[in-house]
């Protein structure tokens, strides 16, 4: 028996699956609330759920992780230093900083490189390099080296990486064995923000592989990329920005697996978020300029996404209007927080009893997640400081709090601490609302429903009418949110203008009462759902677009089967470019990821692309893990037509 550990840190659960391979079946599965702060303790949280038997049984262990997504939306990382080579200073300090590069001040910076058919054009300035580098080394983690035109040659590229480590021991990624990106600013974005991310992956890694080691597991690690396919743990230590977006990949092969469909729509609801993604031909479909995350704009390849702030525990509350809203803000349940801590739940009676009117939805408690003793690297308010010391008490409402802080609930400030993680917010939310309905049955459902009463109490609602609203709202914001995807994916850009008013014309006939006149869209895919809550909302959904929901057996864990379903896939481009003079085509340059080749014959260009692409697609897909190893490789020509009749001028040649 062939068993496989799946583990996947969501924004809001860390889940874990034992998987037969031979049965293709799921033995036990585990499911834990993440730790931002450390996401080891979610996952031994979540391990520690499963039979201890079968655990020590597995041989292989495949997690996907949000550290490199948390990293970039949360602006965290460690201390990177990018060198460019043969680089334009002026556009560097003009244009960089829109794809998350730094102050030129911030990078070294070298004269010299290639020319766009590789040819040399200047020696670098090694002595300049070398200067700099002693010069900043003690206050680095990582480097990352990306010449400008290194993606038609990359020797030079190779060259500083290996004087580089020698001079500093310190890890040292290069441009062309990441991302095979033409825009320079991309990708040195990918490069700086990948030396970022080295030390933080190992960490995590080193963390994980304890954990497992202390329950008894000695089996390979491998790492989910963005685009769903997975790295072994060596290569994931060098280039952890393979892994952004890597939760939503895993969700979608996780979702084809076990649905058994290849051509789909994949919703995966969390807690936090909803993603949606297209599937075609079995695999995900993927951004077609890199990824761009928050200040980030990268040129890694990765799962295309459609995500909006609706999950399982997106708070339920109103606003200044007192109109009901549901996210984007995150609450922890009501549910859960009083099966942790009982007492809630006659706090809770108390609020509904004593029915106290306020512009705030006093329902909503707050807990201390963390303690942080090192409150003046923060910098923390006095209010800030006493919150965290009432909180240390145990949970409070946001009465109570308000009060110990001498305040008002509409004046207490609390949204600093909880981006930090210190604290964190419970409320009324959609996993409330199932325990309610009896849909989920795994905390307090009497602290959900008294949440729910003091909502409808405050609004001059029946709870009965609360509950609708929220069923009918997310069933309606995952229907726009479809539509917007497939309208983004299949417009071109001049066309995209209209998709903002064309969706509000299908949130008005979602649930359309009147006959008079009706809009519909319809897509031939059937639409997939993952994740705990998806499937009391979905069959509304695909009724609404003409298709049929698909809620497969482990929906709930879908995302930690895909990370241990994926498969192994390494890719290489190889470009062939003729040279001309005033006669024509004189010769052919030829460039892959690690080499360039010239000649003066197309033929043996050809046979040169066709050898160096099979090589290095093959080395990859070893690095990553691969044994046995299938080749598949397609080829196009790009050509200008100059006269109407006559054979078109030849760009290049793809392979």
């Amino acid at each position: 028996m062939r068993l496989g550990l799946g583990i996947d840190t969501g924004g809001t659960y860390t889940d874990a699956v034992i998987y037969n391979f031979e049965s293709e079946k799921v033995m036990a599965s585990g499911k834990a609330l993440t730790t931002k702060d450390d996401l080891v303790d979610g996952i031994i949280n979540s391990l520690t759920q499963l039979p201890n038997e079968l655990v020590q049984k597995v041989c292989l262990v495949s997690l996907s992780t949000t550290l490199a997504t948390n990293a970039c939306v949360e602006g965290k990382g460690s201390r990177g230093q990018l060198v460019l080579i043969g680089y334009d200073k002026d556009i560097v300090e003009r244009i960089g900083p829109k794809y998350g590069l730094p102050d030129v001040k911030d990078i070294i910076m070298i004269s010299g490189g290639h020319g766009q058919y590789g040819q040399v054009i200047r020696e670098p300035d090694w002595d300049t390099l070398k200067r700099a580098v002693f010069d900043c080394k003690s206050r680095v983690d990582a480097f990352g080296v990306v010449e400008y035109w290194g993606v038609r040659n990359p020797d030079f590229e190779r060259k500083a990486k290996k004087m580089i480590r020698e001079w500093t021991g310190l890890p040292v990624v290069s441009a062309h064995e990441t991302t095979m990106e033409i825009n320079s600013l991309r990708r040195a974005a990918t490069i700086l923000l990948n030396a970022r991310l080295i030390p933080l992956i190992n960490e995590l890694i080193e963390a994980v592989k304890n954990a497992l080691k202390e329950m008894g597991v000695n089996a390979p690690l491998m790492v989910v990329r963005g685009d769903g396919s997975l790295m072994a743990e060596e290569f994931a230590r060098e280039h952890p920005v393979e892994t952004l977006l890597s939760g939503p990949a895993a969700s979608a092969v996780g979702g084809m697996k076990l649905s058994g469909v290849n051509d789909c729509i994949i919703v995966d609801m969390g807690g936090t978020t909803s993603d949606i993604a297209v599937v075609r031909q079995g695999r995900a479909t993927l951004v077609e300029e890199g990824v761009e995350m928050g200040n980030w704009r990268t040129g890694t390849c990765a799962i295309e996404i459609k995500t909006i702030g609706l999950g399982g525990d997106s708070l339920i509350s109103f606003d200044r209007s007192e109109e009901l809203t549901i996210g984007p803000r995150k609450a922890v349940p009501l549910s859960w927080l009083g099966c942790k801590w009982p007492y809630i739940r006659e706090k809770l009676e108390d609020i509904y009893v004593r029915d106290k009117k306020s512009s705030v939805s006093l329902g909503e408690f707050f807990f201390l997640v963390k303690e942080y003793n090192n409150k003046n690297y923060l910098d923390l308010t006095s209010e800030e400081e006493r919150i965290i010391e009432v909180l240390s008490e145990g949970p409070k409402s946001i009465e109570e709090l308000a009060n110990a802080v001498g305040t008002k609930p509409y004046f207490i400030n609390t949204e600093r601490l909880e981006s930090l993680g210190l604290i964190a917010r419970a409320g009324f939310t959609p996993t409330d609302v199932m325990h309610i309905n009896g849909q989920f049955n795994v905390w307090d459902a009497e602290c959900a429903r008294l949440g729910g009463q003091i909502l409808a109490q405050r609004l001059g609602y029946s709870l009965e009418a609360i509950m609708e609203h929220v069923t009918k709202s997310i069933e309606k914001k995952l229907f726009i949110a479809i539509v917007q995807h497939l309208l983004e994916r299949n417009w071109k850009q001049s066309e995209r203008r209209y998709i903002k008013d064309i969706c509000k014309i299908m949130e008005m006939s979602f649930d359309n009462p009147y006959d008079e006149i009706k809009s519909r869209f319809i897509t031939c895919m059937p639409i997939v759902g993952i994740g705990a809550p998806v499937h009391i909302y979905l069959d509304s959904v695909a009724q609404a677009l003409g298709t049929r929901a698909i809620i497969p057996e482990n929906a709930k864990v879908a995302n930690a089967i895909g990370a241990i379903t994926g498969s192994v896939i390494g890719e290489e481009v190889v470009v062939i470019k003729p040279i001309y003079d005033s006669l024509g085509i004189v010769g052919y340059t030829c460039h892959s990821s690690q080499n360039h080749f010239e000649t003066k014959d197309y033929e043996s260009a050809l046979t040169w692309a066709r050898q160096e692409a099979v090589k290095n697609a093959k080395q990859q897909a070893n690095l990553m893990g691969a044994s046995d190893v299938e080749i598949d490789m397609d080829s196009y020509e790009r050509k200008i037509e100059v006269t109407e009749g006559r054979e078109g001028l030849h760009l290049e040649t793809v392979l």
